[in-house]
């Protein structure tokens, strides 16, 4: 590798990694205010955020660690097996605070009951579909979590595991963004 190159490669690593801090910090700003929302829920709606946010932001990573999986490139899989058990416990972490704050959501007067009186659409189509969507990122993070503690670094011979892995990766981030998205919304329409 040419010192140009070597210049180059860095640079991007650089510029990604300041990318991902910016937009990390800007996310949980976002979130750190729901704490002094004036709502006697305010924590509950602080924690899932913060939580909700990790979990986007380790599983996005993640989709470009599981690229290379998927091809066959030879990839760190020690590295890999960590962050793939921090997701997955950001993403229990958020279905936990998720149910946590559900129970204010589906109380009496709560934005259910808003959101049904003003736009019964979006109740009825989305949010039936993020209750169910937004569960499925865990046990699929935990699939793939425990081949790789289970296989061990071996793994890297089997092709079929791996591409499973990478797959389980993708899948359960497309999940993780819908019930994100659909959850954005629904704390804009009406916050708990």
């Amino acid at each position: 590798m040419s010192a140009g190159q070597y210049t180059h490669d860095n640079f991007s690593k650089i510029l990604i990694r300041s990318q991902v801090l910016i937009a990390l910090l800007l996310l949980l700003t976002l979130v750190v205010t729901d704490f002094w929302f004036p709502s006697a829920y305010s924590l509950k709606a602080g924690v899932h955020g913060v939580t909700a946010i990790l979990a986007v932001v380790v599983g996005t990573f993640l989709t470009h660690r599981a690229f290379p999986l998927i091809k066959g490139m030879k990839v760190n899989l020690e590295s890999l097996r960590r962050w793939l058990l921090a997701a997955t416990l950001l993403n229990l972490a958020g279905a936990i605070s998720g149910n946590w704050i559900y129970m204010r959501y589906r109380g009496q007067d709560g934005p259910r009951d808003w959101i049904l009186a003003h736009r019964p659409l979006f109740h009825n189509v989305l949010m039936e579909f993020k209750e169910f969507i937004s569960l499925f990122p865990f046990p699929l993070m935990l699939s793939a979590t425990v081949l790789l503690y289970y296989y061990g670094l071996p793994i890297q011979i089997r092709r079929d595991l791996c591409k499973f892995v990478g797959i389980t990766i993708l899948v359960s981030w497309s999940f993780l963004m819908l019930g994100f998205v659909v959850g954005l919304i629904l704390a804009k329409l009406r916050f708990v």
